[in-house]
């Protein structure tokens, strides 16, 4: 990947996961998620002020990580993925998370379920699962809409290989809004970037008291981050 120091690709089930380290430093270490059709190299100069490592995760589907044998892409398959990212870099130094689009879902879920090993996480825009209602076969007319616009907006950067394209799935998977309750109330810092429209999910989580609002711009966020 451009601008990757290292890469290390990690055996999970029957795929490899593409794990890259974008920083090295003597401070915390930071673990970004990307959003869904994106991949790592999307971070691009976002976080050069951040004073410790900086890791990167692809997840399945996505950039140099393998496809998902029977493509059953979903938040939870990712939740796992990442998980086995932050097991392999655990160490007595803190560890934060960002992640963007579907990887701000699943730092979220991990932010709640890791407690002990994640100091702060921070969740920014990009694209990724808004929520298609309760049940199935009730829609929301914005995630219909998203869905269509992420479905046919398939540009990626020159040189990276494609996606997928049946990680489209995970913008439409049933999550009730009430799914991601426990995992807000049980996380660390949250710290949330300013969105004019944000998914349901994002809704529910900005009204837990702990969370903390940001500067949508990443630079300003990922300043905010390291001083928690």
């Amino acid at each position: 990947m451009k601008g990757a120091l290292q890469t290390e690709f990690l055996p999970h089930g029957r795929v490899a996961l593409a794990l890259h380290t974008l920083q090295h430093g003597p401070g915390p270490r930071l673990l970004l998620l990307h959003p869904l059709r994106g991949s790592s190299a999307e971070w691009g100069e976002a976080t050069p002020a951040w004073p410790g490592e900086v890791f990167a995760l692809d997840f399945s589907g996505h950039g140099e990580s393998d496809w998902l044998p029977g493509r059953g892409y979903a938040p939870e398959v990712y939740v796992a993925e990442a998980d086995m990212a932050i097991a392999r870099l655990e160490s007595p130094r803190a560890l934060y998370l960002a992640g963007a689009g579907i990887g701000a879902y699943v730092a979220l879920l991990l932010a709640g379920a890791r407690a002990d090993r994640i100091r702060a996480t921070l969740l920014l825009p990009g694209a990724g699962l808004r929520g298609g209602g309760a049940h199935p076969g009730e829609v929301d007319a914005q995630a219909d809409a998203d869905w269509r616009h992420e479905v046919s907006a398939a540009a990626r950067l020159p040189g990276e290989p494609s996606p997928d394209p049946l990680v489209r799935r995970c913008t439409r998977d049933v999550r009730p809004r009430y799914y991601v309750e426990a995992f807000a109330r049980g996380a660390g810092r949250l710290l949330i970037a300013d969105l004019t429209d944000p998914p349901c999910w994002l809704t529910v989580v900005r009204q837990q008291t702990r969370t903390q609002p940001v500067a949508a711009d990443p630079r300003e966020a990922f300043r905010a981050l390291a001083d928690c």
